[in-house]
């Protein structure tokens, strides 16, 4: 068999089989002669992960044939059933179309749980972020990513749309959402049993450390894509940023021990909170990186209005995105309401005056609940000045008085949490969180005088 034909059959099985990246690697690389080392060398990859590639698909290869396959004599085997085929001795090409592969046979395409991931088939911009994303992620091998930014600002949904994108890099995707608080026992329970068929026992691995070993052991032997969907549920409230709730710490012994520990997989992190330990061990050469979401361009999110329904170039859509700071959220929730209460004319919304209301407000609520003592002072002397601050001024403001690291501290964390920009060295609220503020202060003016008037 010509190195022609053996390219042919080569890319038929690819069609065929699904066969995923590291296994076409194997194919050819094994083809001109090169062993499991070489082509570790060559191509980056953990020598115990190609071998363990390469003994699935000679496996899968003899399921599909019907006779062992091996790699010093897969050669052999194809050039005879290309000769079987055109000598009408064999029904090879239709045999392998019409029955089934088993199961435990497949690869990347099959060992996927996607859980609570949403839908992303229509998806605006990111086209820098997933670009940054994938060469983080193929190129650069991290190992630990942390997508940050405020609720709403389509972190999961950047998330679910690079996982898709490079889904073949991996032999299993796990997505796991921990919105409801999962205990970090059960979370590891279920991805071990996931990523090992359902053949560790769990049940004798009796702590957090013995389990999160146990799954090192996994991600070493696969590459696996594992995603941690809304981490913020995990932190504390009303604390400084990024400290985990009681009973929750074991979350922060995973995370330390998947960032610093060898090994070929890679696992997203979405929150709106940096979970302490992490910055240390981040870096632009290091296989930790985090990445903090900003707002979506005027043209990006002039796409989602306008499949919402506004046309993009009536009068008020620039002032629209900007209010809301290109938050897709805030910006799908407004455009509903324009379209149902004021005809789609947005400009008689913005007349109107007020940006904050219904699901905008809860998602603010959300996020400045969760804000310390120090943190929701500081938002307070920003929304109620109009201009800019420096840190100098707003050192003058707070009171009581807090020291300079309390609030350089603070001014971090808000940046962080993406409710405080900075412009060289001024910090300003976005429009929406000053309007919220505004209105939240009002709110409770008025409580407070209706509490001291009741009887």
């Amino acid at each position: 068999m010509t190195i022609d034909q053996g390219i042919e059959t080569t890319e038929w099985y690819f069609k065929q089989l699904r066969l995923n990246k590291i296994q076409k690697i194997i194919f050819q690389e094994s083809w001109k002669g090169d062993s499991y080392i070489e082509i570790a060398n060559n191509f980056s990859y953990d020598i115990g992960y190609v071998t363990d590639s390469g003994s699935k698909l000679w496996q899968l290869l003899s399921e599909l044939i019907g006779e062992k396959v091996t790699k010093k004599n897969f050669q052999l085997v194809l050039e005879q059933y290309r000769s079987n085929i055109h000598d009408g001795k064999t029904e090879f090409f239709q045999k392998s179309v019409t029955e089934p592969i088993s199961y435990a046979t497949l690869n990347a395409g099959e060992c996927q749980d996607w859980g609570e991931a949403i839908d992303v088939s229509f998806f605006c911009g990111r086209t820098a972020e997933l670009v940054s994303l994938k060469q983080w992620i193929v190129d650069d091998r991290c190992r630990l990513i942390v997508l940050l930014g405020m609720g709403g600002i389509g972190k999961t949904a950047l998330a679910v749309k690079c996982a898709t994108q490079i889904q073949e890099e991996f032999e299993c995707i796990v997505w796991k959402s921990l919105r409801n608080s999962p205990s970090v026992l059960s979370l590891l329970t279920e991805i071990i049993l996931f990523l090992s068929g359902g053949l560790q026992e769990v049940e004798t691995l009796e702590t957090v450390e013995q389990q999160i070993s146990s799954l090192i052991e996994l991600l070493r032997s696969k590459r696996c894509l594992l995603i941690l969907d809304n981490a913020e549920s995990i932190l504390q409230s009303g604390q400084q940023s990024g400290h985990y709730r009681d009973d929750y710490e074991g979350y922060g012994q995973l995370l330390r021990r998947v960032a610093d520990e060898r090994h070929q997989s890679c696992v997203i992190l979405t929150s709106r909170e940096k979970p302490v330990g992490l910055t240390a061990r981040e870096g632009k050469t290091l296989p930790v990186r985090s990445l903090q979401l900003s707002g979506l361009s005027q043209l990006e999110a002039k796409s989602i209005l306008q499949a919402k329904g506004l046309t993009s170039e009536q009068l008020g859509i620039d002032q629209l995105v900007q209010c809301y700071a290109g938050n897709p959220l805030a910006l799908k929730i407004s455009a509903t309401t324009i379209q149902s209460v004021y005809d789609g004319n947005v400009s008689k919304f913005l007349q109107q005056g007020t940006i904050v209301f219904g699901d905008i407000w809860d998602l603010l609520d959300q996020q400045f609940n969760r804000l310390s003592d120090i943190e929701k002072q500081v938002m307070y002397r920003l929304a109620a000045n109009r201009n800019c601050l420096t840190l100098q001024e707003l050192q003058k403001d707070i009171s009581p008085k807090v020291s300079n690291r309390e609030l350089l501290e603070a001014l971090e964390f808000l940046q962080q949490r993406s409710l405080v920009e900075r412009q060289q060295t001024l910090f300003i609220p976005h429009p929406v969180i000053r309007e919220y503020i505004a209105e939240t202060l009002i709110l409770n003016a008025y409580l407070l005088e209706k509490e001291i008037h009741e009887p």
